[in-house]
């Protein structure tokens, strides 16, 4: 489905000025704060630019599974889940269409206590597979239909900024946003009807994380636009106030430093590491900015999370405060967090409820779409946790195994097992003298991993701009990794 979008135009300086919309593009504006990262970067296919995301996700890729806890990992990490996607199937335009698939064991549904699963193959108690598809048939209590409007209310007109503030029709905010941009004549001015489809939905999501004109990038692309966007978001230097409630967990991390270039070439690094830096690919939007604030560096990202800070259900805009509140702080899907997690993160509680399976009819073997009541089943489902090995319910774990497996991290969050061949080609790459190299053991906490998750969204340099202080020239980092 297309979505029908009136924008204001600056012909003089092709620039959007502003976007008129009902509900429905509004709903799913906002529904991008639901969405954890790695899904974008999937949607992407690894050409997000989202700082080092897409080389973090690619390392997940083609990392040996036999680091990793259970092969379920690469799958949850690679397709992270949004706990709120029983509510984003009712957008009349979502942009990530594929659904969660569910798995029992062929030998085992049946029983009094059948556990399920979201990712095939995950192995059962039994010992076999959990290779059979199901259909799971369970209402949302929360979903108010597509006609009733998915976040906000179905009577609404909004106005939506090329930044992404999203606000009430109001003549006083229109001719404030003019003045603002200094647009004084009415002539320069022209309106243009635009359809959004998929396509461009995914394309806006896309540009809010690497520009601060996502509306004109998308619908008025300039030729001499590159894709290559990640350096017009500049990583903040102030630091990141901490007022959250500190895990008080830390982490060691060996560095080395080249001291002529003060810039980490890369980490030598144990899986509690490795484990807080793919848990940022299942982080929704959302969470992450309430992370961070008041210091997010994504301004499209921030203001379109205030807006619905400003937005409240006494002006009839969000439908409930349960709607807001899932918006600004979601949560990370069933299992996909860390036992050991330094970040204040929460994970959504564990699912166990009656519901319908839909199973092959036992006298016709088709599926129950076809056939009578008996091809239900009501059981009680109890959601295995991928990560562990023993078809455990329990939440905890984590994704890479451990101890004693060292791994290297590159400056660009690039992963591999520790070798030393592979050091010496980095050193090599930018040009170290191995007496210009530094080893230096740095201590990780909260208010570290918090400075991590802004640069690996921002910047190609994470590791120097965290622990050297030193903001490295990105072009120049872009010719390196071309070389």
């Amino acid at each position: 489905m297309a979505i029908k979008l009136k924008l204001l135009i600056d012909k003089e300086k092709n620039r959007v000025v502003l976007a008129e919309s009902d509900k429905y593009f509004v709903d799913t504006l906002f529904s991008f704060l639901t969405i954890p990262i790695g899904a974008i970067v999937r949607l992407s296919s690894q050409k997000s630019n989202i700082g080092c995301m897409d080389a973090l996700q690619e390392s997940i890729k083609n990392i040996d599974s036999q680091y990793l806890q259970t092969e379920a990992v690469k799958e949850m990490l690679f397709c992270p889940r949004s706990t709120w996607e029983a509510r984003t199937n009712d957008l009349a335009l979502n942009v990530d269409t594929e659904l969660t698939r569910y798995y029992v064991c062929a030998s085992c549904y049946a029983g009094s206590h059948p556990l399920i699963s979201t990712v095939k193959n995950v192995r059962c108690r039994c010992g076999k597979v959990m290779g059979k598809e199901v259909v799971v048939n369970k209402p949302d209590p929360v979903t108010n239909g597509i006609n009733e409007g998915v976040f906000v209310k179905r009577t609404m007109k909004f106005m939506i900024g090329d930044d992404l503030r999203v606000g009430p029709i109001s003549t006083m905010t229109f001719i404030s946003l003019l003045d603002k941009l200094g647009v004084r004549d009415r002539a320069a001015l022209e309106e243009k009807i635009v359809d959004v489809g998929a396509d461009e939905a995914l394309n806006i999501l896309r540009r809010m994380l690497v520009s601060n004109t996502p509306l004109t990038d998308v619908f008025l692309p300039k030729p001499e636009a590159v894709e290559d966007a990640f350096h017009a978001l500049k990583l903040s230097d102030e630091d990141i106030a901490i007022d959250k409630n500190d895990t008080g967990k830390t982490m060691s991390l060996k560095l080395l430093i080249s001291k002529s270039k003060n810039r980490v070439l890369y980490a030598e690094a144990t899986e509690d590491f490795l484990d807080l830096l793919f848990s940022f690919l299942s982080f929704p939007l959302g969470a992450i900015v309430n992370l961070l604030r008041p210091g997010c560096s994504i301004r499209c990202l921030d203001n379109l999370y205030k807006s619905v800070e400003d937005l409240s259900c006494g002006d009839n805009c969000i439908i409930s405060e349960e709607c807001r509140a899932m918006l600004l702080d979601p949560k990370l899907s069933l299992h996909s967090g860390c036992e050991n997690q330094i970040l204040p993160v929460v994970e959504a509680a564990p699912k166990t409820f009656d519901i319908s399976l839909c199973v092959p009819c036992v006298y016709c073997g088709r599926s129950c779409h076809y056939t009578s009541y008996r091809c239900f089943k009501s059981l009680l489902l109890h959601f295995i946790n991928p990560k562990l090995s023993d078809a455990a319910t329990e939440t905890g774990g984590g994704f890479v195994k451990g101890p004693k497996i060292m791994f290297m991290v590159t400056d660009g969050l690039d992963v591999e097992p520790l070798s030393v061949i592979s050091g010496i080609s980095i050193l090599d790459r930018y040009q170290v003298p191995i007496s210009d190299v530094q080893e230096r053991v740095v201590s990780v906490g909260q208010d570290q991993a918090l400075s991590l998750l802004k640069a690996a969204l921002c910047s190609r340099t994470v590791l120097s701009d965290v622990f050297c202080g030193k903001k490295v020239d990105q072009s120049q980092i872009k010719l390196e990794r071309d070389q």
